[in-house]
């Protein structure tokens, strides 16, 4: 049992000397200094109940069209109308045909008459991916219902996004939402169709990796690298893409959306939404409004449209080399690691478990198979050997150190003959020998009466004249198994191994 404790105890404690560390490291950016923030302002607040979700927002010139995200419930899966106080100002839009699946966000076309509507959610935890997505486009009044636009990644390969943008050329821009923090950018390569048809491929045309912030939110680090919606400002100079945390926003220079996100450093404004998912620039193009995804937070939390103010400021750069950032004991090696090497890291640490739970369990399975130590005695010497001081008595009555014949072993001289079952042994030091049991030693040197007892001087038949018992008590620990108990356990008679052998082999 201690072998087998030892091997677990071993094993757990190096398990949670490797997670222990690692989850300090990784609990540790939530002690971080956080960016200060200016709250946003406050426009108004959605009160409707079927807006709990929203995740796509466009401000107008009289409110804001809204919609929500995906939803099994009928009456939350249309666009909606605000007025300036966010109240419903007209009938919410039904979409045509069977509707859609995930929607995520809203975008005006360059020239702003057409609504875009991206059908484009696939969380990576769903059981079933998406092998298509679609846009949906209407007029932007809602005069129309909206109609459906077929697409597919290369490939078909699954992409969970949030964010769309349309450029000069009326072609969809859509940004996928990625945990490393380097969103992909794809657009059709070829003419958009309508309606219920083959969906039409598109090509993946950069990547855009999103400068670290240290802005403070509900998911922490995640959350400043997830992009859940992006906007394209009235006079298409600027384009803004956000996070959970932050709104980033590009310069565009000749309508060209995809070289401003991969080579132009952005701006960065914090945002206090507390589950921000939309962004949209207001008429003017001055400001930002937001809005949270409430799904996400109690039932009694308002859901506020805000505004913001776009920083003229980068994200806050990295300390120069030797400088020193905050105290050294504040700060962890873990701060410096993606998201993907946080997942590797965590990962390994699962790893590294698994392994070590295999090798307990190897240690207890040869614990087991381990014979286990002689017990140390004081009474007798080992049954896997000799008495010291010369053989001891023989088989059942024989002489001292005999065989079933009686005589002795290797011709031993100039030793008189004592026989006794279970090791009856030499002559007493009184010099007078006397019977062992079941006809012990007898008088003669050699010689044997029944069962191999001695003559008359205290041998005899069963045991006659005076029985010496055993020179050790039964073994009732004897690691070899086997009864010592005078029963019969099928090895042979009184316990003993046929052939005159001990349970390791040795002759007795």
């Amino acid at each position: 049992m201690r072998h087998v404790l030892s091997s677990v105890t071993v094993a757990l404690g190096l398990l949670g000397a490797t997670v222990a560390p690692a989850g300090v490291a990784l609990a540790s950016p939530a002690t971080a200094p956080v960016q200060a923030v200016a709250p946003g302002k406050k426009k108004c607040t959605v009160e409707d109940k079927r807006l709990r979700e929203l995740s796509g927002l466009v401000a107008t010139s009289t409110g804001y069209v809204v919609i929500n995200d995906g939803t099994d419930i009928p009456s939350r899966k249309r666009v909606f109308y605000l007025d300036t106080k966010c109240e419903i100002s007209k009938e919410p839009v039904q979409y045509s045909g069977d509707g859609p699946l995930d929607t995520e966000d809203l975008a005006l076309s360059p020239d702003r008459r057409t609504l875009w509507i991206a059908d484009t959610g696939d969380n990576i935890t769903s059981k079933q991916r998406r092998e298509r997505v679609a846009v949906w486009t209407m007029p932007v009044g809602g005069s129309k219902q909206p109609v459906l636009h077929r697409l597919a990644y290369p490939q078909k390969q699954p992409h969970d996004a949030e964010a769309l943008l349309i450029g000069d050329d009326g072609k969809p821009l859509i940004i996928t939402k990625e945990l490393s923090g380097k969103s992909e950018l794809f657009r059709p390569a070829a003419a958009l169709k309508t309606g219920d048809t083959e969906p039409v491929p598109m090509q993946k045309v950069g990547e855009v990796t999103l400068p670290k912030t240290t802005t403070d939110n509900k998911l922490g680090a995640p959350g400043r690298l997830l992009v859940t919606g992006a906007a394209r400002s009235p006079d298409g100079t600027k384009v803004v893409l956000r996070t959970y945390a932050d709104a980033f926003e590009y310069d565009v220079a000749g309508g060209d959306i995809v070289g401003a996100l991969t080579t132009v450093k952005p701006r960065v404004t914090p945002l206090t939404d507390p589950f921000g998912e939309a962004i949209s620039y207001t008429p003017d193009g001055k400001s930002f409004v937001t809005v949270s995804d409430g799904g996400q937070l109690a039932p009694d939390d308002p859901i506020d449209i805000l505004s913001y103010v776009p920083s003229s400021k980068g994200a806050e750069a990295l300390p120069a080399a030797g400088e020193v950032a905050k105290p050294a004991a504040k700060k962890s090696w873990v701060e410096g690691l993606s998201l993907d090497e946080i997942t590797y890291l965590i990962a390994a640490v699962g790893a590294l478990g698994a392994l070590l739970v295999g090798a307990g369990i190897f240690g207890i399975l040869r614990s087991r198979r381990r014979p286990a130590p002689a017990t140390d005695r004081t009474d007798g010497p080992d049954r896997g050997g000799p008495p010291p001081g010369g053989p001891p008595g023989g088989v059942y009555g024989g002489p001292a150190g005999g065989g079933y014949g009686g005589g002795p072993v290797n011709d031993a001289p100039g030793r008189p003959a004592s026989g006794g079952v279970y090791g009856g042994g030499r002559p007493p030091e009184s010099g007078r020998p006397h019977g062992g049991v079941y006809g012990g030693g007898g008088g003669r040197p050699q010689g044997g009466g029944v069962y191999g007892g001695g003559a008359p001087q205290g041998g005899g038949g069963y045991g006659g004249g005076r029985a010496e018992p055993p020179r050790r008590d039964p073994d009732y620990g004897d690691p070899r198994g086997g009864r010592r108990n005078g029963y019969d356990d099928g090895r042979g008679q009184y316990g003993q191994v046929p052939g005159g052998r001990d349970y390791r082999g040795d002759r007795y």
